[in-house]
């Protein structure tokens, strides 16, 4: 039986021959998947641009860049940045005819979510350095304690719900991580005197 290509399989089947390519079945059917409910925006999570940007602004960033080798200050400056898109959503979530709300509280959630990952990316590798950060973590543990209530307060919608559960479960694991860690510090300077107050190796 004779197949006949269609426009775009001849220039796959061309460009194959000029480049190295994987071999591809010119009559394969594609396979095509039900997005779950949110629609495929929700089952991918944010766009290409928005998995890609930087949740801090050029001048924070290299605040935080200033601080490496400060674990203390640096753990306290992400925290400070953290708070100021919580006091924003915050202020967002009071304010329901607010113009583009929607779209600024989804912008603040998946900021918050991926300062929120920094940061514990920061506590690991400051932990594990056995740098001293309970100063930070004193201060840390009741302020992220109270982050899941302020993240609940908008009213539930479909345009912002998949980014506020992502800022939720981060802003529960970050309130956990900075109590469990609090807890070993206090134990293992107690057990290395001569190690507490430095400030190990700290992230680039």
């Amino acid at each position: 039986m004779q197949h006949r290509l269609s426009t775009g399989s001849l220039v796959l089947a061309l460009a194959c021959l000029a480049l190295p390519c994987r071999p591809v079945s010119a009559w394969a059917t594609p396979m095509v998947v039900a997005a779950p409910e949110g629609g495929l925006e929700a089952a991918l999570g944010a766009g290409p641009g928005q998995q890609n940007k930087d949740p801090l602004t050029d001048a924070e960033a290299d605040q935080i860049a200033e601080l490496r080798d400060q674990p203390v200050a640096r753990i306290k400056l992400y925290q400070k940045f953290i708070e100021q898109r919580i006091a924003a959503i915050k202020d967002l979530g009071a304010n329901p005819k607010g113009e583009d709300r929607k779209a600024e509280l989804r912008a603040r959630f998946e900021e918050f979510t991926r300062l929120s990952d920094e940061l514990q990316d920061n506590l690991d590798t400051f932990d594990e350095a056995h740098a001293d950060i309970r100063k930070a973590l004193k201060e840390l543990v009741p302020a992220s304690a109270k982050w899941p209530e302020v993240l609940k307060e908008a009213a539930s919608d479909p345009e912002y719900d998949f980014s506020r559960k992502t800022a939720l479960d981060s802003a529960e694991s970050t309130s956990d991580q900075a109590k469990q860690l609090l807890d070993s510090q206090t134990k293992y300077f107690a057990e290395h005197k001569d190690e507490a107050g430095k400030n190990g190796t700290g992230p680039s």
